[in-house]
């Protein structure tokens, strides 16, 4: 409210987006709730969905990664489309099977420069549980269910995220080569 008492727009649309937060932050606690899973580990799970990529965590007891993979549907007669993101969250995952060698430049964390890096291509994951959503930007929905299937396998950009946070939950950092090593051909 300003001196006259007139209510303030800025403050009104701050309290709607507050409200909103506040809704969607509730709606995130019951679902995490109906999975009956330490909230925690959902953690990687919500750093996928909030900030993109692909998060892990670990505690003594137990330990998660969210691996996102993104498909884009489009529409050439309408000109429009849009990005689904699949998101699975591991719970105590282990590594079943690895196929191929990618070498592959990524970025971890805190570092200034990205780091070559072997990765698999194909990884066959087992885990306790796998947790399974698909975000639809299209109709402003995520959803969400257990998969009955423990193991699973990941191929390309999944498989090398899902390799990056197994590698963090191992070893506790990722090690690669740096950019800086690499050198500058010309083409004439």
């Amino acid at each position: 409210m300003d001196d006259k008492g007139d209510i303030n727009v800025d403050a009104e649309m701050d309290a709607e987006k507050i409200l909103a937060i506040f809704r969607f932050s509730a709606l995130e606690k019951n679902m995490i709730s109906s999975f009956g899973i330490q909230r925690d580990l959902f953690l990687p799970f919500l750093l996928s969905l909030k900030s993109g990529g692909s998060w892990s965590y670990a505690a003594e007891e137990a330990k998660s990664i969210a691996v996102k993979d993104v498909i884009t549907y489009y529409d050439e007669d309408n000109m429009a489309g849009y990005t689904l993101e699949k998101i699975y969250l591991f719970i105590d995952p282990e590594i079943i099977k690895e196929e191929g060698v990618v070498f592959r430049l990524e970025k971890c964390g805190e570092r200034e420069e990205r780091e070559l890096v072997e990765r698999p291509y194909r990884i066959t994951l087992r885990a306790k549980r796998v947790i399974f959503a698909e975000v639809n930007p299209g109709l402003k929905e995520i959803r969400i269910r257990e998969l009955h299937k423990k193991t699973i396998l990941l191929k390309g950009t999944p498989a090398y995220s899902a390799a990056h946070e197994l590698e963090h939950l191992e070893k506790g950092g990722v090690k690669g080569t740096p950019i800086w090593k690499f050198e500058y051909v010309k083409d004439q």
